[in-house]
């Protein structure tokens, strides 16, 4: 019945938090202390390491989060394609994944509770090849916004034509490449309870940067099994606003998958 009242509500487009200004529905990582670390496995190219370990920084700032960088994250092709975290951590990857439409995608795992279990940030190589993109502005942009929605922000505003907030958070062109001070406030909203345990593990309570190659269920996201270059493994979409589309699936063992697609412009 809660899952059911749950899916209404967004089916509907009712805000989840009443006070929240641009959070992601009301997802949150699940924690027992007014702060936590959350780890982010790099398993990007070492041409992104600059953007991932500065955005990873950005979000630290927060006296809520702390984002640790793991940097032995397996770059292989096979990891960096599937881009699958393990329990309680965060993995970032980049890869010419083809001209799918989108620059970039978070994805979130939920427990039985709501809460986020896994997540994931895919950076799109073969859009940021492009002349538009190649740039540092871009590609920080889209890694801070991506990792942004893996702690449970969506965006300040969607229309490209708006005066610029000054946050990545925001779409605007030429795009901004960092949090500001609402994206901060925003976390402390989201972050002003505690839970009855944790979803997260941080870097130094076991895990790491290992693959995750392991059958389904097993400590690994499976929120992307099953796709390639398609939206196949994404689920149903709940509608979309200019370039952000939000999709959702429910596995066979009832955990609920939610990935933000950023759209590239004209698609």
């Amino acid at each position: 019945m809660k899952r059911s009242i749950l899916a209404a509500l967004i089916a509907a487009g009712v805000p989840l938090s009443a006070s929240a200004d641009h959070s992601w529905g009301d997802y949150h990582w699940a924690r027992t202390t007014s702060s936590f670390d959350l780890t982010v496995i790099n398993s990007t190219t070492s041409d992104w390491d600059p953007y991932v370990t500065r955005a990873i920084a950005d979000w630290s700032s927060s006296n809520k989060l702390n984002m640790v960088e793991d940097g032995s994250g397996d770059t292989s092709s096979k990891t960096r394609r599937r881009c699958s975290a393990p329990d309680g951590m965060v993995r970032i990857c980049n890869l010419d994944y083809g001209n799918t439409g989108w620059l970039g995608i978070a994805g979130i795992s939920l427990d039985s509770q709501g809460h986020i279990t896994t997540g994931y940030t895919k950076l799109n190589d073969t859009y940021f090849a492009q002349s538009y993109y190649n740039n540092d502005d871009w590609k920080q942009s889209v890694t801070c916004q991506e990792l942004g929605h893996d702690v449970g922000l969506d965006h300040q505003d969607e229309d490209f034509n708006n005066q610029s907030l000054f946050s990545c958070m925001d779409y605007q062109d030429p795009p901004y490449e960092y949090p500001d001070n609402h994206d901060m406030q925003q976390l402390g909203e989201i972050y002003d309870h505690l839970d009855s345990y944790d979803s997260y593990i941080s870097s130094g309570s076991g895990g790491g940067g290992g693959d995750c190659n392991s059958p389904p269920g097993k400590g690994c996201n499976k929120s992307d099994i099953g796709w390639e270059n398609s939206n196949n493994g994404w689920g149903m979409s709940m509608g979309r606003r200019g370039q952000h589309e939000t999709f959702i699936r429910i596995d066979p063992q009832g955990i609920w998958h939610i990935t933000h697609v950023t759209w590239a412009k004209g698609h």
